[in-house]
């Protein structure tokens, strides 16, 4: 299993439940030491399980994952940081599609997110007028920003900016 494609599901885990063994356990259905096997690459997990680990993100982000996995096996400052190269191409593509006016906002309250509270979640819907063919970037942010973010456009492109430059200088959100 790729050390990359670990980093990035380890990141979204930890963004999503409040433990990784909340996942592991009522997801995957797995022991402790299938998943310690399987961060440490030395064994890999059922066909379903990766299905399941998918619904992680969205399919637009799952295509990201798969590209940032592949170019880090090619290019050294990918491997460095794979999380961060996520992310970082998750806000430049999210402040493409807000400043070409090619989607559609949407805020939704996390569910899942119990280690943090007022979680809000921006769907970024770029709808192709074809059913099931939509593409969605979804973005975790503190609902106090929300109301920041919401009506202002300018700011919005601003938020995007500025989380780029931080997840490319530490890999963290």
């Amino acid at each position: 299993m790729s050390p990359t494609l670990i980093q990035i599901v380890i990141h979204a885990i930890k963004e999503k439940f409040q433990t990784e063994k909340a996942f592991y356990a009522e997801k995957l259905g797995i022991s402790p030491q299938s998943w310690d096997r399987w961060k440490k690459g030395e064994q890999g997990l059922k066909f379903e399980n990766i299905q399941i680990i998918s619904t992680l993100f969205t399919d637009y982000e799952w295509m990201l994952v798969q590209k940032v996995v592949r170019n880090a096996e090619i290019i050294p400052e990918v491997s460095a940081n794979p999380v961060g190269e996520y992310l970082y191409l998750k806000y430049q593509i999210a402040k493409t599609w807000v400043n070409h006016g090619m989607v559609r906002l949407e805020w939704h309250q996390s569910e899942n997110s119990e280690n943090q509270q007022n979680t809000m979640i921006l769907q970024l819907i770029a709808d192709y007028q074809f059913w099931g063919y939509n593409d969605i970037i979804e973005i975790r942010l503190p609902g106090v920003l929300r109301q920041q973010l919401e009506t202002d456009e300018v700011k919005l492109l601003q938020w995007f900016d500025d989380q780029s430059d931080k997840v490319r200088d530490t890999g963290d959100e």
